[in-house]
């Protein structure tokens, strides 16, 4: 796939979509693997345009919480088959265009689109007033053609970007993960804890959350975590601060690898934390013992979750 920082001007025709790509879902792949059949169908390359920094993120005056990193977007995009990826800057002269001169200048024009296909929630131009109606008015002064594909449903509300972060924060996994169309995950480094689990026979694997990836609720877990050569672990992972052991503030991904050698070292390499199931909220202990007897407890419940039987 090739990416562009700006918006080029292609020789020949093209499929485009436009929209944020803030994060990939259900509603994003259906949209994405429609744009790459018509290319084919169409016999010309697959354009996805987006913005840079998401209009959201410009607009709030801050970079905020997203599903995915601009990295994994990207990865995904080119594993579905989008053949170009524009990262447009989301500047003035963009910001001020208006929704005709969006669509004869850059869609018409400069992408020479001869397939439109977006969301029917798309908006484009000044004050974000373009949208799928009008686009399906313009598309033949111009000289293409428009699919608008209707947004994707779950328990009868759209899928949206919105949504799965308001699921992921307030620790309702499953339904994140139904929208998602994957397990969420978190990944990195292993980076040095304080080494009470070794004290207490209960190890973990510890990395910090991705900057500017969405945290989900803090509390205590059931999940998968997969190590950089692609072996799996069943386990019970604690997202937060640590209270009863730390008063750093900090939130850490904390994993107890179920049917792991305590002595495992994971240092110097990476991991990926994937979430199933909220178990129970992060609490205060009135000592370390009662953490530990009650992380003992969460591991019991987790082997009948994954149907663990002890010999």
């Amino acid at each position: 796939m090739e990416i562009h920082k700006e918006i080029p001007n292609l020789k020949n025709k093209s499929c485009v979509s436009i929209g944020k790509f803030d994060g990939v879902h259900l509603g994003h792949v259906t949209l994405l693997e429609e744009l790459v059949l018509e290319s084919e169908l169409k016999d010309c390359e697959s354009v996805v345009l987006t913005f840079d920094p998401n209009p959201e993120d410009f607009f709030s005056g801050k970079e905020l919480l997203h599903l995915n990193t601009k990295g994994e977007i990207i990865s995904q995009m080119e594993e579905i088959g989008v053949d170009r990826l524009v990262r447009a800057p989301f500047d003035e002269m963009l910001m001020n265009m208006s929704p005709e001169d969006f669509v004869k200048d850059i869609i018409a024009g400069k992408l020479k689109a001869s397939v439109l296909v977006c969301g029917s929630d798309v908006s484009f131009g000044k004050g974000g007033k373009g949208n799928a109606e009008l686009l399906e008015k313009l598309s033949s002064k111009y000289g293409f053609e428009t699919e608008i594909i209707d947004k994707i449903e779950y328990k009868d509300e759209e899928i949206s970007s919105s949504r799965i972060i308001k699921a992921l924060e307030e620790g309702n996994i499953e339904d994140a993960t139904e929208m998602l169309g994957y397990d969420y995950y978190h990944y990195g480094p292993v980076v040095k804890g304080e080494g009470l689990g070794h004290k207490f026979d209960i190890p973990t694997v510890n990395i910090n959350p991705v900057k500017g990836r969405v945290i989900p609720a803090r509390g205590v877990y059931f999940t998968v975590v997969e190590t950089e050569d692609g072996e799996e672990f069943n386990a019970v992972t604690n997202v937060g601060i640590r209270p009863t052991v730390s008063d750093s503030g900090n939130v850490n991904i904390e994993s107890h690898l179920l049917g792991c050698p305590g002595d495992r070292d994971f240092y110097n390499s990476r991991i990926k934390v994937y979430f199933l199931k909220y178990h129970r909220e992060e609490c205060i202990f009135d000592s370390k013992e009662s953490l530990f007897n009650q992380i003992a407890s969460d591991i019991i419940e987790a082997e009948r979750f994954f149907g663990i039987k002890k010999v």
